[in-house]
């Protein structure tokens, strides 16, 4: 899916406050991760950190109203694309690591993980990966019962 260029610049400039808040200095780092709300019917994204306070908000102009039944898949999406554009800035943000940037729903339960930030960890992007991992599942623990 591409991101349309109105909700790119509008997630951008969501992500350049996100940079403002915890500038890359290497001093004072913070213990959170930031959790990313979108509304469907205002369109507004709010960011959040880990005891819930505000970082930064903006509406997003093509999500207000948007009745899409895969709304969240296209809101992890657009946010994954974005801040794959802004690794390097994304990555030094002045957080302590590993965060994650997560997609969260109205009551501020895990929809998804966005991107993960660690030093130490490798991370791998294809669906190819976990493919068929259900049926491989199902056979190992039909085999096991049947024992």
């Amino acid at each position: 899916m591409k991101v349309s260029n109105q909700t790119a610049v509008q997630i951008n400039e969501l992500l350049k406050e996100i940079v403002g808040k915890y500038p890359s200095d290497g001093e004072n780092t913070t213990m959170t991760d930031l959790s990313f709300q979108a509304n469907q019917e205002t369109g507004e994204l709010i960011v959040l950190d880990d005891n819930d306070h505000e970082i930064c908000s903006n509406t997003i102009d093509e999500w207000i109203d948007c009745q899409d039944d895969n709304f969240y898949d296209r809101v992890r999406e657009s946010l994954h694309q974005c801040i794959v554009e802004h690794k390097a800035a994304m990555e030094s943000l002045s957080l302590l690591k590993p965060y994650s940037f997560v997609l969260v729903d109205e009551n501020r339960e895990t929809i998804s993980e966005i991107y993960l930030v660690d030093d130490n960890t490798m991370i791998i992007e294809s669906e190819e990966l976990m493919k068929g991992l259900d049926q491989d599942l199902d056979n190992f623990i039909s085999r096991l019962l049947k024992e």
